[in-house]
């Protein structure tokens, strides 16, 4: 009841600045009188995540959000860039008292030498294996006994989600309610601002698959979601125009779909559009790709490592051109794997409440630092190579990943080719699907591509585009015979 007074008086109170033809006058001088009400609703939702009512927190959010509409913040106290900041900062400021935590542990990590992250790391760390021991554990290892890596798993505490299942079957287990996202979004945002982004800044995103629209907004994240499945060719002029619309935006991708979002608006369009950063993560990124698209557009990109059961999360770090694990998130191990070159991601997460993933086997390769740095102490690794079934068989019956090979080429090569990927045709066997640029020379990617793999045989064949998945992703490298649930070739 108390909550539906306030959500009506505060409506109430602010509904003179959805009147028409209001005057700058009359904005200044009631300034002060929405700046005590937006103040006083503040400390209601400082009171209301103390309590860690997150749903209600959801309520006031919205109501919060409503408060000042889009035609207050373009002019007057609240006019450009200092109206856009405060209503970044009056977001931010409802996320809950974990993400201010997080935040904090985020800065204060950032200045440990390595005996402090040890000794933060191996107190949690301890914990874990004394409870569930030393053993590392595979997806298999969850679905089999999922009630046994799970806390505090009481209906309102924990909720249940899954991963994406990209390579196989999703996993399913239960997650804290409250305070996973609030966490999330502390370590994303440090992520992201590296692209100049600030919490709550508009976002394009083209990632998922929206069933029966092709754009939809989410106003808690003041985010645009774009249906890669729903980019059909004749609602492609629908989309152009609708992107020319849009103030200043940051576009949320999969690395392997940026370029594909580009052809479908427009090289042309997409120059013009007002993108102010990329936000690129859940796949690899070859270095040199992403600094040719940097420096061909103009654009920051801020890119990551990271998996959907939040046991590690690594910024890319421009300096070394590696990742950099968080601590404070999850602990990361590297142990060896059958791939020569590369060593095997295995993670243990620090939550509290849901499943508690121990050891855990991420499927994920990576290679060692090639180079010192001195951005932070925080453990790190020289690239991701890829998922352990992005690799090939040479002619020796070596097992070999192909992340070391394609993402090490000069950035010249990807002038030539949009996309592409490498079908596993047997033992010493590859076939190259290579999507190429108006007016590419095929002679010049085969000879670079032939060089580069010495060790097998290639056949290439050029291919208009290369199939995602419904949600818009793809590998590097598949079986000539797999049949694959998410229908990517």
């Amino acid at each position: 009841m108390v909550s539906s007074i306030t959500a009506l008086r505060l409506r109430h109170a602010t509904a003179w600045l959805r009147a028409p033809g209001i005057h700058d006058r009359s904005l200044r001088r009631s300034a002060d009188i929405v700046c005590g009400l937006l103040f006083i609703a503040l400390l209601l939702m400082r009171l209301v995540n103390a309590l860690q009512l997150q749903h209600v927190s959801t309520v006031y959010r919205a109501l919060w959000i409503l408060m000042v509409p889009g035609h207050a913040l373009r002019g007057g106290v609240f006019g450009g860039l200092i109206g856009r900041r405060v209503v970044a900062r009056r977001r931010e400021s409802l996320l809950g008292p974990s993400y201010f935590y997080h935040r904090r542990l985020i800065e204060q990590s950032k200045g440990w030498s390595p005996d402090e992250i040890q000794e933060y790391q191996e107190k949690r760390y301890r914990r874990l294996i004394r409870r569930y021991g030393d053993s590392v554990r595979q997806k298999e290892d969850y679905r089999r006994d999922l009630g046994r890596y799970t806390r505090w798993d009481l209906p309102l505490l924990a909720h249940t989600v899954r991963t994406g299942g990209t390579l196989g079957q999703p996993l399913r287990f239960r997650a804290d309610t409250f305070a996973r996202r609030q966490k999330e979004r502390a370590y994303l945002f440090d992520i992201w601002f590296k692209a100049g982004y600030y919490p709550y800044n508009l976002r394009v995103s083209y990632r998922g698959d929206i069933h029966g629209s092709l754009i939809r907004y989410n106003s808690l994240e003041n985010e645009w979601l774009v249906s890669p499945g729903a980019t059909v060719e004749q609602d492609l002029g629908r989309l152009r125009d609708w992107l020319r619309t849009l103030p200043p935006f940051f576009l949320h991708i999969y690395p392997s779909s940026l370029f594909t979002f580009i052809d479908l608006i427009g090289e042309d369009l997409f120059r013009r559009l007002p993108v102010r950063g990329v936000l690129a993560g859940s796949e690899v990124f070859p270095w040199t790709q992403q600094t040719q698209f940097e420096e061909e557009f103009g654009l920051p990109v801020a890119h990551w490592y990271g998996h959907s059961e939040y046991a590690a999360l690594a910024y890319y770090c421009r300096e070394c051109r590696g990742f950099h694990f968080y601590p404070t998130y999850g602990y990361m191990e590297l142990l060896p794997s059958e791939t020569e070159g590369c060593q095997r991601i295995v993670a243990s997460s620090f939550n509290r409440i849901g499943t508690q993933f121990v050891r855990y086997d991420t499927g994920d390769l990576a290679a060692a630092p090639a180079r010192d740095c001195t951005a932070d102490d925080f453990p790190r690794v020289g690239a991701i190579v890829g998922r352990a079934q992005e690799t090939f068989i040479d002619n020796a019956g070596r097992k070999r990943a192909l992340g070391p090979y394609i993402f090490g080429i000069h950035g010249s090569f990807w002038d030539q080719i949009r996309d592409l990927q490498f079908v596993r045709s047997g033992p010493g066997f590859l076939t190259v699907r290579v999507v190429p640029r108006p007016g590419a020379d095929k002679d010049r990617i085969e000879r670079i591509l032939g060089g580069r793999f010495p060790m097998a045989k290639l056949e290439f064949e050029y291919v208009p585009f290369i199939e995602r998945s419904q949600r818009g992703k793809r590998r590097y490298a598949v079986d000539a015979l797999q049949a694959d649930p998410d229908g990517v070739h």
